[in-house]
């Protein structure tokens, strides 16, 4: 194969803060049977990659990875299953890995991760869809026919997605959070915002449903949560948060937890992106065309994109961290469109 045959990544070089990041020339080894090789234009990097780094992410328990779980890019070459896919040479694609390693110029994978990016969709917005979008949208899934569902920070990008895709399914939301997520408004009656920092919300959505939600989508592992959901009901784990400096070991004994919880009242679902990505590939890929679609159509809006050139990977980091409000950060690489900072 001809074209290039290195590339940058942003590696993790020890767990710590911002400066843990080193970007490292890596040789790209050409891509094999139906392989593809993608030029990353976008990234995105979130809460989970900022874990990554500090140590704390179960996937990753040691340095030396590359961060990054989605991305947007350019197909450079393609293969019968890309071109079965109506995935050719010069498509603009987005895809979610099942492992990390999107933080770099060059990414060799089956085209069976990849979907094409709509038109009207600029680079830096579609950056912020696929692993969030999925995350909500397969959350939502397993909550199941529930017509009220409880959203635990329904003003993060997770959680704003999925408070969209619920209000398109018809349901009624339950958030803890003190301002509606984008698309609501105060005052919206298909919304009740209820103040998580008073120890006795569950109780309030208790009274509030005469007797808890039906369902219940969660990042952050707290027992709280069950107490706000109906016997009979779902608590969906997206994540567990974990205590600072015990975050891998928390999230090792909340998903034994949840697993364990998985026939109890209410029972539990852990919602697992990157092994549902890698198990269930076409419904992946039909789940991320359509979210990129609604996207596309303003039917479903992400978080703002915070544009960093990935020559400024350690400004990013720090920004992620932060956790900009509306906001999800996204790395451009070299050559890229709007290759600079936005702030």
């Amino acid at each position: 194969m001809g074209g290039p045959t290195e590339r940058a990544a942003a590696r993790v070089v020890r767990f710590g803060d911002a400066s843990a990041i080193g970007i490292a020339r890596q040789r790209v080894r050409p891509p094999r049977g139906n392989e593809v090789l993608v030029r990353v234009t976008h990234a995105a990097l979130g809460a989970t990659d900022v874990l990554a780094r500090r140590g704390g992410y179960v996937l990753q328990p040691v340095p030396g990875f590359v961060p990054g779980y989605d991305f947007v890019g350019v197909l450079e070459t393609e293969s019968a299953v890309s071109v079965a896919l109506g995935l050719r040479t010069g498509a603009r694609v987005a895809g979610v890995l099942p492992r990390m390693g999107a933080h770099a110029t060059l990414l060799v994978l089956p085209p069976t991760y990849l979907v094409a990016v709509p038109d009207a969709l600029s680079s830096e917005a579609a950056a912020t869809v696929p692993l969030n979008g999925v995350t909500a949208a397969l959350a939502v899934r397993y909550a199941g026919p529930a017509p009220r569902i409880l959203i635990q920070g329904i003003t993060g990008a997770v959680g704003a997605l999925a408070a969209q895709l619920a209000l398109s399914d018809g349901r009624t939301l339950f958030g803890t959070g003190t301002t509606p997520p984008p698309g609501l408004a105060d005052g919206d009656p298909r919304l009740t915002l209820v103040d998580y920092r008073d120890p006795g919300w569950p109780a309030e959505v208790r009274e509030r449903t005469g007797g808890g939600v039906e369902a219940a989508i969660d990042h952050t592992g707290s027992p709280l949560v069950r107490e706000a959901v109906a016997p009979d009901g779902v608590v969906v784990r997206t994540a567990f948060a974990g205590r600072s400096g015990h975050e891998r070991g928390d999230a090792v004994r909340g998903t034994a937890a949840a697993v364990a919880r998985s026939r109890a009242h209410p029972r539990e679902v852990v919602c697992s992106v990157p092994f549902w990505v890698l198990r269930k590939r076409v419904e992946y890929r039909r789940m991320l065309a359509g979210l990129l679609g609604d996207a596309a159509e303003g039917r479903l809006r992400a978080f703002a994109p915070e544009v960093y050139p990935f020559s400024a990977v350690w400004d990013a980091h720090r920004s992620a961290e932060a956790r900009s409000a509306g906001r999800t950060v996204v790395l451009a690489m070299p050559g890229a469109n709007g290759d600079a900072p936005h702030r």
